[in-house]
């Protein structure tokens, strides 16, 4: 062998020799991250397969429809409150409207008689 080649092989030997000693070094927090992980992986994991049985099942329709009857539940004394609080205003606006079509239609009904305007040197 020449010394070219046993330099190579020193060169490859200490550089997988740092590899080995930094991943000695990081693995005790490597381990760590996974532990840590774990119980947010799982339940992740939990989630997607629970959904996807509660698509192939059609639950997830019925879920829906659920929420939103608890939805208009919970929204209905607001609704009310609105429906109290405007129907003055709009019982006011509508009496109003039917006096004025009333008043345009009796306007609309009297005949005012022509003005018959004659010069005065005329009459």
């Amino acid at each position: 062998m020449t010394n070219a080649n046993i330099t190579r092989t020193e060169a490859v030997a200490n550089e997988n020799t740092a590899k080995n000693v930094a991943l000695f070094l990081a693995a005790p927090f490597i381990g760590l991250a996974y532990a840590v992980l774990l119980p947010f992986v799982g339940i992740a994991m939990l989630l997607v397969t629970g959904t996807k049985a509660l698509v192939a099942a059609g639950a997830l329709e019925y879920a829906a429809r659920l929420i939103k009857d608890v939805a208009l539940l919970v929204a209905a004394p607001f609704i009310g409150l609105v429906y109290a609080v405007t129907f003055p205003f709009v019982g006011i606006a509508m009496i109003l409207w039917t006096a004025v079509e009333a008043l345009t239609a009796t306007v609309a009904k009297i005949e005012v008689p022509a003005l018959k305007l004659t010069p005065a040197y005329a009459a």
